[in-house]
């Protein structure tokens, strides 16, 4: 049961009050930066710049009256300074009726103060409010101080996932022997994508992994004109008769130099499945410049030892953690 809390009125002085885009956003992106700067990998430093520009969109938007002020999660505050930051929002699929808890910080002055346990306590009354029937979250496994906060509460693990980066300067390894055939993928093969990640992570993971088939709509002109635009290039393959058994998508990003890996093995499969998959991304990712490249993987499987042999560190162990309202 949810403990409930008393959301103050949002121009108190002191404690928890619901987010104000207009007037916090630039606040809240700094907090974060300062609680989570240091452990990014290239992609979150892209988001973390992504978020600087869009506060700042914020700040001239709200001079000029046009804001939409929504709430979208909940901040402490100190003297109207803004010391603690909880995000909440609609979790998809939509049809799981879940939300999902993101960038918890709390400014280090002002840690041990019961901060974080007043933001989690708002989002769990927010939810129940909303009529959510879950609320989901991922918290690193060496954070044991936050994870015990959260299964105070109810949070119970589903599932566990690693969060890989293969540095810059590793050398590429050279495959030889008999490879898998591949095709190209096709925005209508999104539902065998999907199958596959069925079959790789149970239901209530794949719901705080917010795992879809629009996730996987690869490929078309269209999608790769937007990608080009962006400053991202993109390549996807599937290899499998009847179903898909190995999926791999590259992408790249040339803004900001990084490349990312989506890579999908079923269980069933061993460990030259697993050789061929990453094998084919490797090939695949050398046509383009040796930056960093990330990769999200379960734990222990024949295709996340084949990852560590090519060079890959992991970068963070995430828990997913899911609260049933």
């Amino acid at each position: 049961m949810a403990v409930k809390v008393k959301v103050r009125h949002k121009t108190a002085k002191r404690g928890v009050r619901p987010v104000n885009p207009a007037r916090d956003m630039a606040a809240i992106v700094e907090l974060i930066a300062m609680g989570f700067e240091r452990e990014l990998d290239p992609q979150g430093r892209k988001m973390l710049a992504q978020m600087r520009q869009a506060a700042r969109h914020r700040v001239l938007a709200s001079l000029a009256g046009t804001v939409n002020a929504d709430s979208t999660g909940f901040v402490w505050v100190e003297g109207r300074r803004v010391v603690g930051n909880l995000s909440l929002r609609n979790a998809l699929p939509g049809r799981t009726r879940g939300e999902m808890i993101g960038n918890v910080v709390v400014h280090p002055d002002y840690r041990g103060m019961g901060i974080g346990r007043a933001l989690v306590e708002a989002a769990i009354d927010a939810a129940q409010l909303h009529q959510s029937r879950w609320i989901g979250l991922e918290v690193r496994n060496d954070n044991p101080v936050a994870a015990g906060l959260y299964a105070r509460y109810g949070f119970r693990e589903v599932g566990r996932q690693l969060h890989l980066l293969r540095p810059a300067d590793v050398p590429w390894p050279v495959f030889d022997g008999p490879s898998r055939a591949w095709r190209t993928s096709q925005p209508n093969d999104r539902l065998l994508w999907a199958d596959l990640a069925n079959a790789i992570y149970p239901e209530k993971q794949r719901w705080v992994l917010e795992v879809r088939p629009s996730l996987y709509k690869f490929g078309g002109f269209e999608r790769k004109l937007n990608l080009w635009l962006s400053g991202m290039q993109e390549q996807a393959w599937l290899c499998g008769e009847q179903r898909a058994q190995l999926a791999l998508r590259v992408k790249t990003e040339r803004r900001h130099k990084f490349h990312f890996w989506d890579v999908l093995a079923h269980p069933a499969e061993d460990d030259l499945a697993a050789r061929a998959l990453v094998a084919k991304a490797c090939v695949a990712t050398r046509r383009f410049r040796f930056w960093p490249v990330i990769a999200f993987v379960p734990e222990d499987t024949a295709l996340t030892r084949m990852l560590f042999n090519v060079g890959f560190k992991v970068h963070r162990a995430l828990v997913q953690m899911m609260l049933e309202l």
